[in-house]
């Protein structure tokens, strides 16, 4: 799973008010329904022109994400993101990370 976030700061973390432009996306490795790992990685689609949702969805094709987390998403990112069948969880802008995996019915 993957969530846009506004800082580095993982689990605690928010969502990012932006999907392809948020500062930081956070993976979260769930397994039973429990966090296994977490990583989080600069966006370096940050700061490009034009196609940063482009860009944002085929990094998260590449590494196998199942589930993106994030507020709404771009034409383009969503387009490639329906066609890879990752599914998408809308979150609010602001919305703490371990919040959205309780939800989610994942344990933080």
């Amino acid at each position: 799973m993957v969530i846009a976030t506004e800082g580095n700061g993982g689990l605690a973390d928010v969502v990012a008010y932006r999907f392809a432009r948020a500062p930081y996306m956070t993976v979260v490795d769930v397994e039973g329904g429990r966090v296994t790992d977490v990583k989080v990685y600069s966006n370096p689609a940050v700061t490009v022109a034009r196609g940063a949702g482009i860009r944002v969805a085929q990094w998260l094709v590449s590494i196998g994400c199942r589930i993106a987390v994030g507020p709404r998403l771009g034409p383009n990112v969503a387009m490639v993101i329906e066609q890879a069948r990752i599914r998408f969880e809308p979150a609010v802008p602001g919305e703490p990370v371990a919040c959205v995996l309780r939800r989610l019915g994942i344990s933080p």
